[in-house]
């Protein structure tokens, strides 16, 4: 069975991208109105985007014909919008150091909040770069999945390219997987090594950070696209039932949610297309799919506009937290379609060659 493209993709699929980020938003929600602990589980939607991206990928260099095409599609889709909200998180965070009165040689200094530190997130290094203000420099504005994603799709037309030397693609691609999962724990140990070598105080979370670097959650990409070769050569079985065992392997203390989501998406593929849909739903769905990506991106800003509301009782807090939630994804998919869309639109015309069968929404992820 040959997995559907992205012009006629499973509206399960969308279903998982708009999920994926509604779990992340509310993990953040929590945060505001002191329910972290109920929401944390939402922190887990980042996984679920990234086996999503993974197996997505492979479709788009399916029919892709030239690696500089599929570099061009994928920056159309992600940059103008990525930086847009640099620049709107660059000002929000400028205003804010002004009003506070701090002279303008700290702002603008080595270290200072609006200084030269911000073209690491320009230029997706802020996972690459260790620092001593992880708030600040590798995880302003929750960004700190950017430079995994930006080094993901960099790197995956070159393990396409390995992956389709072997005669079983799919089980090339089960070995890399597993080689990714067995290496990681040595590999993050020896981030954490060279990074307890700095000066001491100059790194903050040490785990944290070598935990997030983009080499170590590679192998979270790698269960999509070891997912997309099992249904285009007919291993879903084997496959649902690793991903299903995985858990249990590791005492279901690690791989539990990968294995899940991978078997939960592996679901979605199998799923009827969006035929039986409306025209009308189908439209709907679309553009909620389509604006995850925004939403993902802007909502922190947002909820940094609110006061914190853990203060009040256990249950005020949780109709707190729904109206938060509800009221964040309304802004975020107004601005969505009043500003955001036509912004993206303006920038394939003018840059895609195909702009006009080509829409940067239709596979953010």
């Amino acid at each position: 069975m040959k997995p559907s493209s992205s012009r006629t993709m499973q509206p399960a699929l969308d279903v998982l991208r708009i999920l994926a980020a509604l779990m992340v938003l509310t993990v953040h929600t929590g945060l505001l109105t002191g329910l972290q602990s109920q929401t944390a589980f939402g922190a887990n939607g980042v996984t679920l985007f990234f086996i999503l991206s993974g197996y997505l990928t492979q479709i788009s260099l399916e029919r892709t014909s030239r690696i500089s095409d599929y570099y061009r599609r994928r920056a159309l889709r992600i940059l103008p919008l990525y930086w847009l909200t640099l620049a709107i998180r660059y000002l929000y965070d400028l205003i804010a150091v002004l009003a506070a009165g701090i002279p303008a040689a700290e702002i603008f200094s080595l270290q200072g909040t609006c200084g030269p530190g911000w073209l690491r997130y320009v230029f997706f290094l802020q996972m690459w770069i260790p620092s001593d203000n992880w708030m600040l420099w590798n995880n302003r504005n929750v960004l700190w999945t950017m430079s995994a994603f930006a080094f993901f799709y960099l790197a995956v037309p070159w393990l396409h390219r390995l992956v389709v030397r072997f005669r079983s693609r799919f089980a090339a691609s089960f070995v890399l997987l597993l080689l990714c999962i067995g290496g990681k724990g040595m590999l993050g140990r020896g981030i954490e090594v060279s990074l307890s070598a700095l000066p001491q105080g100059s790194v903050d979370q040490i785990s944290e950070f070598s935990a997030k670097m983009p080499l170590m959650v590679l192998y979270a990409f790698l269960f999509g696209t070891t997912l997309y070769w099992a249904v285009r050569e007919g291993h879903q079985l084997f496959y649902g039932g690793f991903c299903l065992l995985l858990p249990a392997l590791f005492g279901f203390e690690r791989m539990a949610y990968e294995g899940a989501f991978t078997a939960l998406l592996l679901l979605a593929v199998q799923s009827p297309g969006g035929e039986r849909l409306s025209p009308r739903a189908a439209g709907a769905l679309h553009f909620l799919s389509a604006g995850s990506f925004f939403l993902y991106l802007a909502h922190p800003m947002l909820l940094g506009l609110l006061p914190t509301l853990s203060d009040a009782p256990g249950w005020m807090r949780w109709g707190m937290q729904l109206a938060v939630t509800v009221g964040c994804c309304a802004v975020c998919y107004l601005l969505y379609g009043l500003v955001v869309r036509r912004y993206e639109q303006a920038i394939a015309r003018r840059f895609s060659p195909s702009a006009r069968r080509f829409s940067p929404s239709k596979e953010r992820q």
